[in-house]
């Protein structure tokens, strides 16, 4: 049976968060190291420096904070990056602007990331999977409809919203996976490195974003036919 992660961000919003946040933050740290399956509780609770009653009064169990914490970041980067959408009235500052706010996320957060991307062991997903897939599906449904109504005024290609999500934000998630993947064929940047490689990259991907979800204007497709 798939069980429901007892944490939620909007629930615990006006919590207090300091030992529960040094919990997740420990537990991080040695997820990515060790994996989820052979990091102890015992080991969570020496690196944060907190009691066994404040773990479990706050998490419950091991797998339910690797989900939680999982879900939480997932979360958090979703409402960044429709916060990003919001803030443009012009199509083309928003196809740039999200693809810009990912890159950015990333070099602020590499840690956060790398365990959203990584950190996916089959017994924390499948006590995550429903509610990632209620998250999924609000964020890539928003993402959908703003495509949708931008083709439907001619500002936007016309294509199925699995092809423009895949142009628009697909470059710099495998971009991101490769500087991330410790065993990936990019050797793993420090920070400094890896926000730099990160920036490098904001300019001609947003550019590409760009250019693939565009409608292109009449002089474009007679060049397009003549190639």
């Amino acid at each position: 049976m798939t069980r429901t992660p007892t944490a939620r961000t909007d629930q615990r919003a006006a919590r207090p968060a300091s030992r529960r946040e040094d919990i997740a933050d420990a537990a991080i740290d040695l997820f990515l190291e060790r994996g989820v399956a052979a990091t102890r509780v015992e080991d969570i609770l020496t690196a944060a420096g907190v009691s066994v009653g404040s773990f479990y009064h706050h998490y419950g169990d091991k797998l339910n904070l690797a989900a939680t914490v999982y879900l939480e970041h997932l979360q958090r980067f979703q409402s960044d990056l429709l916060a990003e959408l919001d803030r443009h009235a012009r199509t083309e500052d928003a196809v740039r602007g999200l693809v810009l706010a990912y890159l950015r996320w990333a070099g602020a957060d590499p840690r956060a990331m790398r365990y959203m991307h990584h950190c996916r062991e089959s017994s924390v997903t499948e006590i995550s999977e429903g509610e990632e897939a209620r998250l999924k599906q609000g964020f890539y449904g928003r993402l959908a409809d703003w495509i949708g109504e931008r083709a439907a005024t001619g500002e936007l290609r016309a294509l199925p919203h699995e092809h423009s999500l895949a142009l628009w934000l697909g470059p710099a998630e495998q971009l991101i996976r490769a500087a991330l993947d410790p065993f990936g064929h990019i050797a793993a940047p420090d920070l400094d490195a890896l926000v730099a490689h990160l920036t490098d990259a904001e300019r001609v991907l947003a550019d590409a974003a760009w250019e693939a979800l565009r409608r292109p204007a009449p002089g474009d497709d007679a060049d397009q036919a003549r190639q």
